[in-house]
């Protein structure tokens, strides 16, 4: 059901592809993005610290609106913020069967535009799981307390097969009052034909949790690492639901076509303290698409073909504490896409020709507030995305690739309303039009090599992405404390990516990733002074993420495994400021796992080091704020198959 939007065998690509017992073995409820850290290029953290509370992902240093994501090639990023907030799903990884991270450009897939790569997420396996189930407890530091039970039916008659699941998970949060209590469900259930399967796939969250958005003073984490500066009346409450029903139908001995419709929805509100006032933001959407792909596999021929067509509207609104009833403003965005894409593949001896081309239109259109003295603006915009690439058979062991491709992606509702919630007469002038903020462009080149030998795999990659007109930050701080972006005109991310898995033994295996980048602009001016820079470092890229893991497998019963991770500094700001600066970071996490027939148990000790550490932040007036990694905690973890 995927493979017209993942990269196969053969693709030019730079990507890693992580299966279910990898993904499992270093799961205890966190979210999503904190498991991806092993793929090169990735650096991932949490608000609250630890496990849960808006994490986010960055890919070659770019944040994560700037990352496809995808669920069965369905579009998870939200239109306007063009981000997935995985808060609302909690337990999402525990309904994946696989994940592929695709680095770079990659290859065309639906939904927002894949600038720094993509993470296409698959949906559990049906008819090829045994029938049964699995209940899951766990608990740890900060009142960690997690459960979860599940249920596979396996194929039924040949014909049916199903998948149920539900979890519950409350934390209090490293950082003081940063907690989470959520609780979600996954559904799946598919008919198998002789030719035809349809299958209904549907997950659903609710997510409470106390604010940890705002960073803290580096000052102030390192005499309370557990510091928060929001208060305990600031929290936020949403709710996400996702369901899609996918066709698929054998064409014939080598073509497939799959054809889905889907609807995604979620509402809720938060909390903010806008002195001396608590302000209560309200945000709800409602989504709603199609999409088919058609794909043709015969001899040295593969062909991939897809269209999508998706209608989007979210309603914003402010309250004010105690007269909530009472709006300030309420208005509306509505967006609409279509994509379409074709992927042609063709093998020629040793060599592997690889063509695809994107067409993407979106437009956006505002409804203001009745009062707000305003028209309501309306902008769109086309875009063409062309990629190239070949894949040279050197021998059995060693494969070459290279490839070159170009995006463009408009820029998010933030970025053209600068941070505000609401457009009416008090700030159009500086707000309008909506084009100031113009569609950033990237042109991708990518050369690297695969190599097996027995026990041993390795790969590694040289890119080059040249910006033109990128949209980064530039000194400015939103009410929610995230960073406002414009156009920096030309910049630049090089660097080296490579990985090496080796089986040491049947017993010891090892997995190390090493990712090097140079990230540049060449010249902007700061929103905030307005000094002109020249040739500084992009902001919140390391130049050196390492990871390292060990398995050992210790007899029949017992599993130990070791990971460590090293970042280098990285800046806050875009301004090449030597005070503003994220340090560099070491950091080691260990698990030991007993299994005995139906019964494993997990003991996780993650920050095995006791490091203080940050995963993100951001300076402002000379000041550096933090988002600390949670100091050494400890994970149980129980699974009982039934």
């Amino acid at each position: 059901m995927v493979r017209a939007v993942r990269a196969g065998a053969g693709a030019p690509v730079s990507e890693r592809t992580i299966g279910r017992e990898e993904l499992q073995r270093g799961y205890s409820g966190q979210e999503a993005p904190l498991l991806l850290t092993r793929v090169p290029g990735v650096t991932a953290y949490s608000e609250s610290g630890a496990f849960t509370g808006y994490s986010y992902l960055r890919l070659r240093g770019m944040d994560q609106n700037r990352v496809n994501l995808t669920f069965d090639g369905i579009p998870l990023n939200d239109p306007e913020d063009q981000a997935f907030y995985f808060s609302n799903v909690p337990d999402f990884a525990n309904s994946v069967q696989s994940v592929q991270v695709q680095r770079g450009t990659g290859t065309s897939a639906f939904g927002t535009a894949a600038l720094a790569g993509s993470v296409n997420f698959q949906s559990l396996d049906l008819a090829g799981a045994r029938r049964g189930g699995e209940l899951q407890v766990s608990g740890g530091s900060f009142d960690t307390r997690r459960a979860a039970v599940q249920w596979r039916s396996g194929l039924v008659q040949g014909r049916w097969a199903m998948a149920v699941r539900a979890s519950s998970h409350q934390t209090d949060g490293f950082r003081r009052h940063s907690g989470n209590n959520a609780s979600s469900g996954f559904l799946s259930a598919a008919w198998y034909g002789t030719r035809d399967v349809v299958k209904f796939t549907a997950f659903a969250g609710l997510s409470k949790l106390r604010s940890s958005y705002y960073a803290t003073d580096e000052a102030t984490v390192q005499s309370d690492p557990r510091a928060n500066p929001m208060g305990l009346d600031e929290r936020d409450r949403f709710a996400q639901v996702f369901w899609n029903v996918q066709h698929v139908r054998a064409v014939s001995e080598h073509a497939v076509l799959t054809t889905a419709l889907y609807r995604q929805g979620a509402g809720g509100w938060f909390d903010v303290r806008v002195d001396p006032d608590l302000w209560r933001f309200n945000l709800s959407y409602a989504w709603y698409g199609a999409l088919s792909t058609y794909s043709y596999r015969r001899g040295a021929l593969a062909v991939d073909a897809g269209a999508h067509v998706m209608r989007y509207h979210r309603d914003h609104y402010l309250g004010i504490w105690p007269a909530l009833e009472q709006r300030v403003y309420d208005n509306t965005g509505r967006k609409d896409e279509q994509s379409a894409f074709a992927k042609v593949q063709l093998t020629q001896g040793r060599a592997t020709w690889f063509g695809d081309l994107q067409v993407r239109r979106a437009t956006f259109a505002y409804v203001p507030s009745p009062n707000a003295g305003v028209a309501g603006p309306s902008i769109d915009w086309g875009f063409l995305n062309p990629r190239a690439g070949l894949t040279w058979r050197h021998s059995d062991a060693l494969s070459l690739f290279a490839s070159a491709g170009g995006v463009r992606r408009e820029p998010t509702r933030d970025d053209m309303f600068v941070g505000a919630d609401n457009l009416d007469a008090s700030n159009a002038a500086s707000i309008l039009p909506l084009d100031h903020v113009r569609p950033e462009h990237v042109v991708d080149f990518e050369v690297g090599a695969h190599w097996t030998r027995g026990a041993v795999r390795a790969s590694a990659n040289l890119f080059a992405m040249e910006f033109r007109e990128e949209i980064a930050p530039v000194g400015a701080l939103s009410l929610t404390g995230a960073p406002l972006r414009v156009n920096v005109g030309a910049s630049h991310r090089r660097g080296l990516e490579s990985e090496l898995r080796w089986q040491l033994s049947p017993r010891v295996s090892l997995d190390a990733t090493l990712a090097l980048t140079d990230a540049r602009i060449r010249r902007f001016t700061d929103a905030s002074s307005g000094v002109v820079y020249r040739n500084v470092r992009s902001r919140l890229t390391p130049a050196v993420v390492a990871t390292e893991s060990v398995t050992w497998r210790i007899g029949r019963s017992l599993l130990l495994q070791g990971d460590a991770r090293a970042t280098s500094s990285s800046p806050l700001t875009n301004t090449g400021g030597r005070d503003a600066v994220l340090p560099a970071y070491v950091m080691a996490d260990a698990a030991l796992t007993w299994t005995r027939g139906a019964t494993q148990l997990t003991v996780r000790v993650n920050n095995l080091l006791d490091r203080l550490a940050y995963g993100g932040g951001y300076a402002s007036d000379g000041v550096n704020y933090v988002f600390p990694f949670a100091t050494r905690h400890l994970m149980l973890d129980v699974r009982r198959q039934f």
